[in-house]
């Protein structure tokens, strides 16, 4: 039992949030982020025959967006959003949020882009840990 109480600290004082805070943590930041964390090439979004663009976005416990840099055409996007790790994040995009993704989650976040342009997508809870990526939007 004595050594079932020691992992389960260990493991609770190895999550990590960031300097953010956890979900609706005091520390969320409201800075700008408008580039991606990594010199990747940009994914484009697959637009499916019904017309809206479809792109999967795995979330990771070493707080980085995969992939984190994301091409699409003016009109309705769709990300499927994985947590493929145990540690809580977050997307917003265009001031709309996706919410809470616990680990092992997967969410479906669909917006409308009209206008053509950079739109950051952070983690709130980790942006200022580099997870933060960005959508091209381009005619």
């Amino acid at each position: 039992m004595k050594r079932a109480a020691i992992a389960l600290v260990l493991l609770v004082a190895g999550c990590s949030w960031g300097p953010e805070g956890g979900p609706g943590g005091i520390g969320r930041s409201d800075a700008p982020v408008t580039t991606s964390t990594s010199e990747a090439p940009a994914v484009a979004a697959t637009a499916g025959p019904d017309g809206v663009q479809r792109i999967s976005v795995s979330m990771t416990d070493d707080l980085k967006f995969v992939p984190d840099h994301v091409e699409a055409r003016p009109g309705v996007i769709e990300f499927r959003l994985q947590n493929v790790g145990v540690t809580p994040h977050d997307m917003t995009l265009d001031d709309r949020t996706a919410g809470n993704v616990n680990g092992g989650e997967t969410v479906t976040f669909t917006l409308t882009i009209t206008k053509p342009g950079r739109y950051p997508f952070p983690c709130l809870y980790h942006a200022e840990s580099g997870m933060r990526g960005v959508l091209e939007v381009n005619p």
